[in-house]
């Protein structure tokens, strides 16, 4: 039987997989399981995003050994996301395809913002709260996050397209470590963080926490050598470290007590990156955090089943920024909010399915702020490329899709580009959307009438209105019977008939 309060969180980094399962005990998390493998998912793919077989096959053999764990888990209680090396995936869709199937688990591939986002949410978990100002430092194997914000809120938040693995691969291409190299790899990052740092040096901060493999390999090895000193490690930490690197004069030669034998391959890329993060902004000390992405995925999806989904506040602060018309946004969700619980249950739709399509409906006419002609298009551009906190890739093609085809004729290769697991519910969806839309086009609470809302055998959708009200209602009367053909491409058929409560009051 699916344990209730038994939470997953999967981060599939460009380095390691890690799956943490933890049960909710008195509204907090006591972690119960553990798992970490180096798959180097980074390692394996080229400069054009392909995936070479055998690192495609360790990662899919190791999502199927977190799947044995994961069965059982109710499906509203796991999350899993990838990360840059996801991001740069060629044909993402198809890996995904295996991928999702060996884990049981849907996979959201998450923007970079949305990364530090989580990083930052993870790190703060694992500290004191505080008023302070917190610098986090994440170094993976595929990116690097910087995030800044007061206690468990962000406020600067970017990814950076180096971690570890590729890092290490173009610094050192055959394993040798000089110092010329490393000035050399040093100038490269510190000219990529250079629009960045004058930003975050403004920001300022009162702590700084690094997090992470990286990061905690640096603390180890300084444990090592200097036992008496107090947590955290400084640059002249890193100076020290960086002679040993140098010293060794290989990869292969790298022995530092402190350093296990998986992370050693990609030390010297990450070690490389903190000099120059350390460097860029005149860093000190960095404290360092056993908490990360996947602690703050966990909360994150706490967040999602309680009171305080973080994406909720993400949709409001978009309609206030695009002065998204609010009557009608909330004549739209309320039509289909009503239509939804209608029909959801017939269709199979989730709770999950009716956020995504309120949220959906709450933007539909954000790009009416670029041009009302063609504002679907500009609605499905903004909610697919703007930054969403708390969403994740297929997330926001999702909504863009249902925001992008709410009128006119359905493109149904857009909906096509959807993984496979959304093509039916985004269908469903969509022709729910579609149908609030129109009867919400008068823009007035006049208009609105009772209604009901049935389907026959998954693709029929009877539309019961009060008498005569479409006779007193020509426009909509138009309407519907070209959205009856347009539905058709959807794969429904819409049938209109005489609300039977109506008659007998």
């Amino acid at each position: 039987m699916p344990e209730r309060q038994v939470f997953a969180a999967v981060d599939l980094g460009s380095n390691s997989f890690h799956m943490l399962v933890a049960r909710a005990e008195h509204n907090e998390l006591r972690v119960i399981d553990r798992i970490k493998e180096m798959v180097r998912l980074g390692g394996g793919l080229d400069e054009q995003g392909n995936l070479d077989r055998a690192t495609r096959e360790a990662a899919v053999l190791c999502l199927a050994r977190f799947g044995q764990r994961l069965a059982g888990i109710p499906a509203a209680n796991m999350r899993a996301v990838g990360t840059q090396t996801f991001r740069r995936l060629r044909h993402p869709a198809g890996f995904l395809v295996v991928a999702e199937t060996a884990l049981g688990c849907p996979i959201d591939i998450v923007s970079g913002r949305e990364e530090a986002r989580l990083v930052y949410t993870g790190v703060s978990q694992g500290m004191p709260a505080a008023a302070a100002r917190r610098l986090v430092i994440d170094i993976g194997g595929g990116s690097t996050e910087l995030v800044a914000g007061e206690a468990v809120d962000p406020e600067l938040a970017e990814s950076l397209a180096f971690g570890c693995v590729a890092t290490t691969r173009e610094a050192f291409p055959d394993g040798r470590i000089t110092p010329g190299r490393w000035r050399r790899a040093k100038r490269r990052i510190m000219g990529a963080l250079r629009p960045y740092t004058a930003r975050f040096r403004a920001y300022g901060w009162d702590q700084a926490v690094g997090s992470s493999g990286t990061m905690r390999a640096v603390d180890s090895m300084i444990r090592k050598r200097h036992p008496d000193r107090p947590a955290g490690f400084c640059r002249d930490d890193l100076i020290e470290l960086r002679s040993c690197l140098f010293s060794a004069g290989h990869i292969d030669r790298i022995s530092l007590a402190g350093l296990s034998e998986r992370r050693r391959p990609v030390i010297a890329g990450g070690l490389v990156i903190l000099d120059a993060l350390m460097k860029a902004l005149s860093i000190e000390r960095l404290q360092t955090s056993d908490f990360a992405l996947r602690e703050g995925l966990l909360y994150d999806l706490m967040g999602r089943l309680g009171q305080q989904d973080p994406r909720d506040k993400t949709i409001n602060a978009m309609a206030v920024r695009y002065e998204c018309d609010q009557d009608q946004a909330d004549r739209v969700c309320d039509w289909t909010r009503a239509a939804f619980e209608q029909v959801g249950p017939d269709w199979e739709l989730t709770e999950e399915h009716r956020d995504l399509l309120m949220w959906a409906a709450r933007l539909h006419e954000i790009g009416l702020a670029i041009a009302h002609e063609h504002y679907p298009a500009h609605s499905a551009y903004i909610v697919e490329h703007a930054d969403m906190p708390g969403f994740g890739r297929h997330e926001q093609a999702l909504m863009a899709t249902l925001v992008g085809q709410q009128r006119e004729r359905p493109d149904l290769e857009r909906i096509q580009r959807l993984p496979p697991r959304l093509h039916q519910s985004s269908t469903r969806m969509l022709a729910l959307l579609r149908l609030a839309v129109l009867m919400s086009r008068a823009h007035s609470d006049a208009d609105f009438c009772d209604f009901a809302l049935k389907v026959d055998k998954k693709r029929r959708l009877n539309l019961s209105l009060p008498p005569a009200w479409l006779e007193s209602h020509p426009l909509t009367a138009q309407d519907l019977t070209e959205e009856a053909e347009h539905l058709q491409a959807l794969g429904f058929s819409l049938r209109l008939g005489v609300l039977q409560t109506a008659i007998q009051e």
